[in-house]
């Protein structure tokens, strides 16, 4: 199942990495007046969608991928997190947003010979997004701006 998933998901990667592209929300630093929306970088979708892959393949003995991008070379320069709300916090917003981009090869309307049955289609989210929780975990724990953020939720209160 995993050797089958990993190579749909492959073939699939510019479907996924277009979605991703589209569907993530993430607010601008609060340097930039006048944007509503921050940008990350092409390079980060690649090479994150590529460690992810890399986890469903091999499980988290995969380990840390050296050649991602990592959300502190584009977090407070070109996007922020916002205080108290989902949709403000930038990595579980590429989370949420990288799942649906995952699953969106999924649809019907993109898998229309029903290479995965419903059952399949089920069980491949639940590794999606547990190899996204696995990536995004590494990514939290190298943040350098969660420190510095009173409100957020992944900073270690004593």
């Amino acid at each position: 199942m995993h050797a089958r998933l990993v190579s749909y998901l492959r073939d699939n990667r510019d479907q996924i990495i277009e979605n991703w592209l589209t569907e993530v929300e993430i607010p601008a630093p609060i340097e930039s007046k006048g944007q509503e929306s921050g940008v990350v970088p092409y390079e980060f979708f690649t090479k994150a969608l590529d460690a992810v892959l890399d986890l469903i393949e091999n499980g988290p003995a995969a380990g840390k991928n050296p050649r991602v991008l990592h959300l502190n070379k584009f977090l407070g320069i070109t996007c922020d997190c916002r205080e108290r709300c989902f949709g403000g916090r930038v990595c579980l917003e590429l989370h949420d947003s990288g799942l649906h981009a995952f699953m969106s090869v999924f649809d019907d309307e993109w898998d229309a010979e029903h290479e995965f049955s419903l059952l399949d289609r089920e069980c491949s989210q639940d590794l999606i997004n547990h190899a996204l929780s696995i990536f995004f975990n590494q990514e939290i724990k190298l943040c350098l701006h969660k420190t510095f953020r009173n409100d957020c939720p992944f900073v270690a209160h004593n």
